[in-house]
């Protein structure tokens, strides 16, 4: 590497090491690249000058001749070349990134958009298919499953309103994940619950989470007996409840 191309690359590792504070590795293997591919490209440069000097019968290192003015004019093409390759090519990398940055965040709004529209007109759909409240099952969703489609829990609950396994084959359910399908058997349980119980909310809430089961095993007559159950269903129904009235205070 000759003079010039090591005081090229002592200007443009200054640069590069300025622009790598607001840009990622990937850009600055870019910058970088382009480092090399410019550093080669005036070393040719200087190559073909200096057989054009001994081709005309000029000396390189005296002011003899006019043709010393080429090593001044390839310093000058040289360091034009080297930074503005190199800005062009880290400002050209930093916008694509924000361009990219920019859509990836504008399809997950639109998405998560989309998915907020689904699932309303499901609530609505079912509420009035079953004839429960859309504020209970938006109360329940809320409760279980925070409105995310995909979630899955330890116990294998799946989705929106977090249905097992016995559920989903009990109600037909193919796709647990699905927005439709999983809100609408899940109404369907809660309604049977509901039923159950004589209309009582709580008690068919107390139902959906503890099981119908473990509830008379445990002699649970009334929501005064939720203290027999397990802790999560203490929790679960006030939770729901909560939810439930503040959805009903906002609709009004």
């Amino acid at each position: 590497m000759n003079i010039e191309s090591l005081s090229t690359l002592s200007q443009l590792s200054s640069l590069t090491s300025n622009y790598n504070k607001n840009t990622n590795s990937e850009a600055f293997d870019i910058a970088l690249s382009s480092l090399l591919t410019t550093i080669s490209r005036v070393n040719n440069y200087n190559n073909s000058s200096a057989n054009i000097t001994t081709n005309m019968g000029g000396c390189a290192n005296c002011c003899c001749c006019g043709n010393c003015g080429l090593n001044t004019k390839t310093q000058n093409i040289q360091n034009s070349l080297s930074i503005d390759d190199l800005s062009n090519t880290i400002n050209s990398t930093q916008i694509a990134n924000k361009l990219e940055a920019s859509t990836e965040t504008e399809n997950i709004k639109l998405s998560d958009k989309n998915s907020t529209i689904e699932i309303e007109r499901a609530i609505e759909s079912s509420a009035k298919k079953y004839g429960v409240d859309a504020d209970l099952i938006r109360a329940i969703i809320k409760t279980e499953s925070n409105f995310n489609p995909n979630v899955v829990s330890s116990a294998g609950a799946k989705g929106l309103m977090q249905l097992m396994p016995e559920n989903c084959k009990e109600y037909g359910v193919v796709d647990p994940f699905d927005i439709e399908e999983n809100i609408d058997a899940g109404t369907r349980h809660i309604k049977e619950y509901i039923d159950k119980y004589d209309g009582d909310i709580q008690m068919g809430l107390m139902a959906y989470n503890g099981g119908p089961t473990r509830m008379k095993n445990r002699c649970v007559n009334s929501i005064d007996d939720i203290y027999k159950m397990p802790k999560e269903t203490q929790n679960y129904v006030p939770k729901v409840m909560k939810y439930y009235n503040e959805y009903k205070s906002q609709s009004v």
